[in-house]
């Protein structure tokens, strides 16, 4: 992954916290619409960082890249959040190498590869 894009639904303090080059959405403009976001994205081909299901409705759409990792984890408290994706991260990464969508659920990664794509 060349460098991720953290939506702004997630806190900015992960881009201090994940190993991979991050910007948080606020880096580019203040409450950036969603299209700016994948749009951005898109064109430098990074991967999104999001708990938006927009974000999943356009890559079944749209197709990569660029690539989506959807948290679902419903209520967390964000040190819950932060310390389970740091523990996730390689599996992550290392399902992104052929996913388009990594799907973080509570107990659980899934892996979605847009068909066609």
């Amino acid at each position: 992954m060349k460098r991720l894009l953290i939506d702004e639904n997630l806190t900015a303090s992960l881009a201090k916290l994940l190993p991979v080059d991050c910007c948080h959405a606020t880096e580019l403009g203040q409450q950036p619409a969603d299209s700016l976001l994948w749009n951005h994205a898109r064109e430098q081909n990074w991967t999104i960082l999001t708990r938006d299901a927009d974000f999943f409705d356009r890559i079944m759409l749209q197709g990569p890249p660029p690539k989506v990792i959807w948290v679902r984890l419903g209520n967390i408290r964000k040190a819950d959040l932060e310390s389970l994706l740091i523990r996730l991260w390689p599996a992550i990464c290392n399902l992104l190498i052929e996913a388009d969508l990594v799907e973080v659920h509570p107990t659980a990664l899934e892996a979605v590869k847009r068909s066609g794509a």
